[in-house]
């Protein structure tokens, strides 16, 4: 299957899921417990760690450190268990054990162009969530489904405001799909290639939904520190 096609399947069962770290307890320090949280792998081998989307770092124990190696390229749904919490500058990060890691569809924005337009596709998608995190915008989103597999994109605008602002389309191909189940699916994409030299830049996204109502995300993307 192809790095930007979608198909329902796991990615898109926990596309859904956004936890985060916040509402952690100590009563939830039980090997009967788990989390699930978004997250990439950092660090050097043998000393990988997980960083999530809201900073937190996990530490995952020593005997998952191998499992990790074949991750660090990638974005991650991690299912995880707490086993303790390190206090660093003020901040409380986790000690854990890794259960389970799926990989998430991970993409960089393309730029929309006479030739690739049709390809890309114009066809609806309920955008539902859209966030910064580990260096990417992630977008939670809906669509209809029979069978087909569809295809999910971020394309720079060829028209631009003149206001600063850098203009990006999210747009869905369902390659003539019947539009029968509704499906979520989950998506980060990296931005970088928009900063040219700078440490932010605001961004502008649109899409279309089913009932053909027009919506507008707006956001800074910063550099990833």
């Amino acid at each position: 299957m192809k790095r930007g096609m979608i198909k329902w399947g796991i990615a898109l069962l926990v596309a859904g899921l956004f936890f985060t770290t916040a509402c952690i307890k100590d009563s939830d320090y039980s090997l009967g417990k788990f989390w699930l949280s978004y997250g990439v792998i950092k660090g050097q081998s043998g000393n990988l760690n997980v960083r999530l989307d809201d900073g937190t770092i996990l530490y995952p124990i020593l005997s998952n450190q191998p499992f990790l190696t074949s991750y660090t390229t990638d974005r991650l749904l991690v299912n995880y268990t707490i086993l303790g919490n390190k206090i660093e500058n003020g901040d409380t990060n986790y000690i854990v054990k890794i259960n389970a890691i799926d990989r998430l569809l991970k993409k960089s924005v393309t730029k929309l162009t006479k030739q690739n337009a049709d390809s890309l596709g114009r066809d609806p998608v309920d955008a539902k969530n859209f966030w910064f995190g580990n260096g990417f915008l992630n977008v939670n989103f809906a669509f209809k489904q029979e069978f087909k597999i569809h295809l999910i994109n971020l394309a720079k605008d060829t028209i631009q405001p003149t206001t600063g602002e850098i203009s990006l389309l999210l747009l869905h191909n369902a390659w003539g799909d019947n539009q029968m189940n509704e499906r979520s699916g989950f998506v980060s994409f990296d931005l970088n290639s928009l900063l040219n030299g700078k440490d932010s830049v605001k961004i502008i996204v649109k899409s279309k939904d089913y009932l053909g109502a027009s919506h507008e995300f707006k956001g800074t993307y910063k550099k990833e520190q």
